[in-house]
C-alpha cells in the first residue's frame, strides 16, 4: 500500500500515513559574520565584524540553494531504512533516520526523515 495525497501525489512507501515536505533556503557560508566589537570603540565609532567558524551545514547547491526535508509517518514495520533514497516533489532525498514507537495495546508506528542535502558518496 502506498500513500496517495488528496492532491494526487503518490508516495511509494508502504504503510505511509502522512508525508510532510519542507523547502527552505540553505544557509550561505558568507552569512557567519559575528560582532567582535569591544568597549574600546570610540564614541560614534564603527563596530568590528569578524568571520565566524566555518559552517559546514546545508548548502543546497544541488537544488538551486533550496534544501528539502521530508518526514514520512507510517504504521507497521518500516519499509525504508537509513541511507535509502526516494524522490519527493521531483527532488532526490536520502533517508537520514528511521524511528519506530512500540506501545502496549497500540499499532507500531514511526517516522522516517529525509533530506536533499547530503554529501555525494
Amino acid at each position: 500500500m502506498s500513500l496517495v495525497s488528496s492532491q494526487g501525489n503518490a508516495y511509494g512507501i508502504a504503510g505511509a500515513t502522512k508525508v510532510t515536505i519542507k523547502k527552505a533556503r540553505a544557509s550561505s557560508p558568507g552569512d557567519n559574520k559575528l560582532d567582535a566589537s569591544t568597549l574600546s570603540i570610540a564614541h560614534g565609532g564603527d563596530r568590528v565584524y569578524e568571520d565566524g567558524l566555518v559552517d559546514n551545514g546545508p548548502q543546497g547547491s544541488a537544488n538551486g540553494g533550496i534544501v528539502v526535508t521530508v518526514a514520512v509517518e507510517f504504521l507497521g514495520a518500516p519499509s525504508m531504512s537509513a541511507g535509502e533514497t526516494a524522490t519527493f516533489s521531483g527532488v532526490v532525498c536520502k533517508c537520514i533516520d528511521v524511528e519506530t514507537t512500540n506501545e502496549a495495546g497500540a499499532l507500531v508506528r514511526g517516522v522516517a526523515n529525509y533530506t536533499s542535502d547530503f554529501p555525494a558518496e
